[in-house]
């Protein structure tokens, strides 16, 4: 059977849904569908009209499963790292490091992954990516509504690369690539050689010259862009004699100059670390604007190439190839993730926030759930009714004529008589009895399971805070140095409060929710068994009580409710506090 990926590609200036299938060693496009976006969104706007057209494309197409999300770099914060080049764990570690200093949000609020690009046995170089945890919801949750399952949220920039890798079929040791993709907003430049990578984005674009146009006419920028995308592609003509013909010559120009001095400044830069890059492939829709590709040639002394993956993929009998060839230059990332059917080593980072992921795969498999809870607890009933049959049979027969004779005649031995013993048969009784109160707690002990299924789903589905708190908690016991949570208790108690500070305010009667977590902190460096200042850990303790104290889902820590426990474990302690949760973000 073959290996399926449904691609859903955020783009800034359109979105595409692609399936594609594995096929032996070649790749094939299954589905291709596309839509445009209006230009020069905000990052809030672009996400709602990105997100709507997934809707419309998913909905009119019918397309479901679990998919690959592709988010473009705009909205990505970037970093490339050198760390040193130690064993993987150690290396987790010193890039977890990394990340907390380079990234200028605090990390509850961010999703961050890493891909290890390149390294000389000494150093790696390692590129970062993170995004807004909010904003990675948003897609997720109105993606996910569509009925497509995202599983994966990939950076785009990385799989030009991955593309071009694919693409190729790999570089000489003494060849170098430098590709670029001219999107809407960023321009991707990723120096690809045998030896390793480097990526770079630059904030210039095909809105640039949009806007530049829209300044010079006067036109709204949505007719700008219709005025620009029809005349550099002919299809709308404009005799040289028209006051625009020469506004749309004189802003391509500009916009060619700029950008090929952009390009060179960072090429005379990466130059100095030795890199020499051999020729240029070029793709992304605003490549196209005519000239480009020769300004960049003459600009950095390189020959221009157009990425072209067909060579490499396949197209199924009910994709038409003249709609993939007018939406050519908008499959680079697409086809840089598709590859990773045929190459699970690929590179690729997953910016999907956890507890978001977790509740997807839940609510897929939720009817699965139900169904499994509910055959397992059926199914004791029917064996139960089948010897419950059995014993009352038996009983039946051990109570009539039959026993009263204890020697009866055998029909297959004609010339003997058989001794018949009822006390056997009354241990046989006995025997099928105790199977019968094992079918029955067991049956019991499934009714549990169905409970606890029927709260999971109760919770999951009524209670939209619980994956938050958690990811909330969990990043903030993260942050207290070798500590992690070992038990986690849920009580709601009824309280009285009143509705102002006046003496006579009046008073009302509430649910409050309050959460008793035990958390365990390693002393590395206590040996086991041994005594002790407590200096550090009474530190750690209220490093973590104040980190706590700050999360928007806590209203109080009683003082008098903090325990700690060294009796066990004098090296691993354990630390018992309760968190009152605020009424406005009830669990």
């Amino acid at each position: 059977m073959s290996k399926k990926n449904l691609i859903v590609n955020l783009a800034a200036s359109h979105v595409s849904i692609s399936a594609f299938r594995a096929d032996g060693a070649k790749l094939v496009l299954e589905q291709f569908y596309t839509e445009d976006l209006t230009p020069a969104l905000g990052d809030e706007e672009w996400i709602n009209a990105a997100t709507s057209a997934v809707t419309r494309l998913a909905s009119s197409k019918n397309i479901k499963g679990t998919a690959t999300v592709i988010v473009p770099s705009f909205l990505l914060l970037q970093k490339s790292l050198k760390v040193a080049q130690v064993d993987s764990a150690r290396q987790a570690q010193v890039i977890a490091f990394e990340a907390q200093n380079n990234i200028p949000y605090p990390l509850n609020e961010v999703v961050w992954d890493s891909q290890i690009m390149s390294t000389d046995g000494v150093e790696a170089e390692v590129l970062l990516f993170a995004l807004r945890t909010d904003q990675a919801g948003r897609i997720a949750n109105a993606i996910a509504l569509t009925g497509i399952r995202p599983q994966v949220i990939q950076a785009a920039p990385i799989l030009d690369v991955q593309a071009q890798q694919f693409v190729s079929g790999g570089l000489a040791d003494d060849e170098e690539v430098l590709f670029i993709n001219v999107g809407a907003r960023t321009t991707g430049l990723s120096f690809i050689s045998s030896k390793g990578t480097s990526i770079q984005a630059a904030n210039l674009g095909g809105n640039l010259l949009t806007q530049g146009i829209s300044d010079n006419t006067g036109q709204p920028v949505i007719n700008a862009e219709s005025l620009k995308v029809g005349f550099f592609t002919h299809v709308i003509q404009l005799p040289e004699s028209d006051p625009q013909f020469a506004i749309l010559e004189a802003n391509k120009q500009s916009f060619n100059r700029r950008l090929s001095q952009d390009i060179n400044r960072r090429l005379i830069s990466i130059k100095r670390l030795g890199r020499r890059p051999t020729k240029i492939v070029i793709t992304g829709r605003s490549s196209q604007v005519p000239g480009l590709s020769q300004q960049l040639s003459e600009a950095l002394a390189l020959p221009v190439e157009e990425f072209n993956p067909l060579g490499v993929i396949s197209l199924s009998s009910d994709i038409s190839a003249d709609y993939v060839m007018q939406h050519l230059h908008q499959l680079s990332e697409v086809v840089g993730e598709a590859s990773r059917l045929l190459s699970p080593a690929a590179l690729g980072v997953n910016l999907i926030p956890r507890d978001i992921a977790g509740q997807i795969s839940f609510d897929s498999q939720k009817i699965k759930f139900a169904a499994a809870a509910l055959l397992l607890a059926l199914s004791p009933w029917l064996i139960y009714s089948a010897i419950s049959d059995a014993v009352t049979y038996n009983s039946a027969q051990s109570n009539s004529e039959y026993w009263k004779n204890p020697k009866k005649w055998d029909e297959k031995k004609p010339d003997q008589f058989v001794e018949f013993k009822p006390g056997n048969l009354d241990k046989k009784i006995l025997e099928i009895e105790g199977y019968q109160k094992s079918i029955k707690q067991s049956r019991e002990d499934s009714l549990v399971v169905l409970a606890v299924n029927q709260q999971l789903e109760f919770v999951a589905s009524n209670s939209p805070h619980w994956p938050i708190f958690l990811a909330d908690l969990q990043s903030r016991v993260l942050t207290a140095k070798n500590t992690w949570i070992e038990e986690l208790r849920v009580r709601r108690e009824s309280a009285v409060v009143a509705t102002g500070t006046e003496p006579d305010a009046s008073r009302v009667a509430t649910n409050v929710t309050r959460v008793t977590i035990t958390t365990r902190t390693l002393l590395e460096k206590v040996p086991p068994g041994k005594s002790f200042k407590a200096q550090e850990f009474k530190e750690r303790k209220a490093a973590l009580v104040e980190s706590l104290k700050k999360s928007p889902f806590v209203a109080e820590i009683p003082e008098d409710e903090i325990k700690v426990d060294f009796t066990k474990e004098a090296n691993v302690p354990r630390t018992t506090l309760t968190l009152v949760i605020k009424s406005d973000q009830a669990l």
